[in-house]
């Protein structure tokens, strides 16, 4: 019996312009590319429940309901605290998912696809301002200039230090210095993951060759090991030994392996209405009881997973203090409502290993 193909997700590099929200991209890091661009979830809301550091922007999946008109636009987006000691093991109290949808006709953007032109003007004035350093909502602005708008004291801080103390008094004076809303500024960039565009694709067919499953959970348990590792400086050998040493004998953990050998550079697996692909059987119990819509009472259902492989990709040069994970297993209702806010909470599974 074969498995059923699903799109997977891996990372390219393009230009940030191409990620602008009018484009309507599937992307990693960077800023947010928000699709309702006025009704925004304020920073309070984007907050982590532990440590009250504001969340920060991992990945957003475009994947529209084509059979709804209300969501010819709809995205899903992931935030979390970059706070290592905030991440438990099997618990996704410092992640937040967030839902957002729109008909084809809007009052944001054209009715027709906008021609991939760097220099095509998209006016931000009339709706939400927006930080400038980590892109969510920026209620509160520099009481000098005015110009530049912040989610908190903490990132008005850091910006300033990373260079609006020098352009500030410029801008006082009406020079005019461009403040893009989504482009990463110095001060993003020593906060927010590098920015990389998600590529979803076909999976491949399972090859009928002979695989050699001992071989590729070493590979696998290789890499797990390297990234604890590099996240790690500190771990000792005789930990990431206790780390895998069970691994042979969790047949999850050995289809795993055997599935995304298929593309070992997958960073998401979507497959809206099916299962996830687990990591291990330890708690997977423990973890398939999903909440009711709470917008709709409608019943959820999964609809993509992300994969441990995009550690590798967004810890590069940053030390993100321990953040990790098995997968994230994300839960949107069935129905994609429309009822409530624009931006609505979905569900989160977070197994590791």
């Amino acid at each position: 019996m074969t498995s059923t193909p699903v799109d997977i997700g891996v990372l390219e590099e393009k230009s940030n312009w191409l990620l602008h929200p009018r484009f309507f991209p599937s992307k990693v890091g960077g800023k947010p590319a928000w699709l309702d661009l006025k009704n925004l979830y304020s920073p309070t809301e984007l907050t982590c429940k532990k440590c009250n550091e504001p969340f920060v922007f991992l990945c957003q999946v475009y994947a529209p309901y084509e059979e709804k008109d209300y969501c010819f636009h709809r995205t899903v987006f992931i935030f979390v605290c970059r706070n290592g000691s905030c991440c438990r093991t099997n618990c996704a109290d410092n992640f937040l998912v967030l839902r957002c949808q729109l008909p084809r006709e809007n009052i944001f953007y054209s009715f027709h696809p906008y021609e991939e032109n760097e220099q095509q003007s998209f006016s931000m004035e009339k709706w939400a301002k927006l930080c400038h350093v980590c892109g969510i909502k920026g209620p509160s602005h520099c009481s000098k200039c005015k110009m530049s708008y912040y989610c908190s004291r903490k990132h008005q801080i850091l910006d300033w230090q990373k260079g609006h103390k020098e352009v500030c008094s410029k801008l006082q004076v009406g020079e005019k210095i461009p403040i893009p809303d989504f482009v990463v500024t110095d001060a993003g960039k020593s906060i927010l993951f590098k920015e990389w565009e998600l590529v979803v694709d076909t999976e491949d067919e399972e090859d009928k060759t002979v695989v050699n499953e001992n071989e590729e959970m070493e590979k696998l348990r290789k890499m797990i090991s390297e990234r604890s590792a590099g996240t790690l400086s500190n771990i000792s050998e005789s930990e990431i030994e206790q780390y895998t040493r069970n691994m042979p004998e969790d047949k999850v953990f050995s289809k795993f392996s055997k599935r995304i050998s298929r593309h070992p550079e997958q960073v998401l697996r979507y497959d809206r209405g099916g299962n996830p692909l687990w990591i291990t059987e330890n708690s997977v119990n423990n973890l398939i009881n999903i909440p009711k819509c709470q917008y709709c009472n409608g019943e959820r259902q999964f609809e993509f997973q992300v994969m441990p492989q995009l550690l590798n990709f967004i810890n590069a040069g940053i030390d993100f203090n321990s953040l990790d994970w098995g997968i994230l297993a994300i839960y949107t209702c069935k129905n994609s409502c429309n009822e409530g806010l624009a931006y609505k909470e979905e569900f989160i599974i977070k197994q590791d290993l």
